[in-house]
């Protein structure tokens, strides 16, 4: 009996001869190339998570100080509004409290001129963003000149300060006096609004702001 033979390897030949071992050349340098463009994209990665971390601990930092420094000018102008409001609620109450009174014209009594003075001041405040509180002071004062006999604009100075006056005559000088709390939770950099002491701010946290507006009685 006749026994066939198969072969058992077959080699298919190149077509176009001489290109077999460039294309296993160049397939070796394909992989060696992917290989490289995979490390290096690893790198960068890393490099960018790396950046990202840094970029994340110096925000924690300076976003902190940045909202503090933000919100302290935020008081500061606050307090700046209060004392001007505050300035120009005493000077309207002065322009009352030196009209003359009498028979005849607006104000028959110095009581009268006193209360409307008060009111006047009170109406300001609540109109200009400084509401009258239970802690607020509204006093009514006049200043004699000391041994000199002159108003001494220095401090410290022998003028004599007088509250709750009665007998206002012409030419004396006159005014009011506020004494307003004003609430804060950064007392100690508004300290240079500070005018007044701890005891007049009970149970408060906050600074006292303290202002004299005088002028000459009519």
């Amino acid at each position: 009996m006749n026994e066939k033979h198969y072969p058992t390897e077959i080699n298919i030949p190149c077509r176009q001869p001489g290109n077999c071992g460039n294309q296993a050349a160049t397939d070796s340098t394909m992989k060696d190339i992917s290989g490289a463009e995979s490390s290096g994209c690893h790198r960068r990665l890393l490099f960018g998570l790396r950046e990202r971390g840094q970029s994340m601990v110096e925000m924690a930092f300076v976003l902190p100080l940045f909202l503090a420094l933000v919100f302290a000018i935020i008081e500061m102008g606050r307090a700046w509004g209060a004392k001007q409001s505050l300035t120009i609620a005493a000077r309207e109450g002065a322009r009352i409290l030196v009209l003359p009174y009498g028979a005849g014209l607006t104000y028959t009594s110095e009581s009268e001129v006193q209360n409307a003075a008060i009111n006047t001041v009170r109406a300001s405040m609540n109109s200009s963003g400084v509401p009258v509180t239970p802690q607020t002071q509204i006093t009514l004062v006049r200043i004699t000149p000391g041994n000199n006999g002159i108003y001494d604009n220095t401090y410290p100075n022998d003028d004599q300060v007088e509250q709750n006056y009665t007998g206002g005559k012409r030419g004396e000088r006159v005014g009011i006096q506020i004494s307003y709390p004003f609430e804060t939770p950064l007392p100690i950099i508004l300290g240079m609004f500070n005018n007044g002491g701890p005891h007049d701010l009970p149970n408060q946290t906050g600074i006292v702001m303290s202002l004299t507006c005088y002028m000459d009685h009519e």
